[in-house]
């Protein structure tokens, strides 16, 4: 009977340590309503309404970026351009 309660002091803390591990927050809720929802250096895309990384140049892009090209107007902010179905931020710090 000792070690069977034993047993389960043990496991218990385990199973519920994987469950919360198991659990967490795979990446980031990237979607925005407006800039504020968004980080500093991020733009709320005014269609797809989430967050993209701003950039000047295509190194202030994420390795999987295709471009560092602007939105619509040529002289207005650029961001970083992915291929399609796949998020394109930078490595966020919470």
């Amino acid at each position: 009977m000792r070690l069977r309660e034993m047993t389960w002091r043990f496991i218990a803390p385990c199973v519920v340590a994987m469950v919360l591990a198991a659990c967490g927050s795979g990446g980031y809720d990237l979607t925005c309503a407006g800039a504020e929802d968004c980080l500093e250096s991020e733009l709320c895309h005014p269609t797809d309404k989430v967050c993209v990384q701003l950039c000047t140049t295509q190194e202030h892009c994420p390795l999987k970026a295709e471009a560092c090209e602007a939105l619509s107007d040529p002289s207005g902010p650029k961001i970083c351009k992915c291929p399609a179905g796949t998020a394109c931020v930078s490595d966020r710090e919470s």
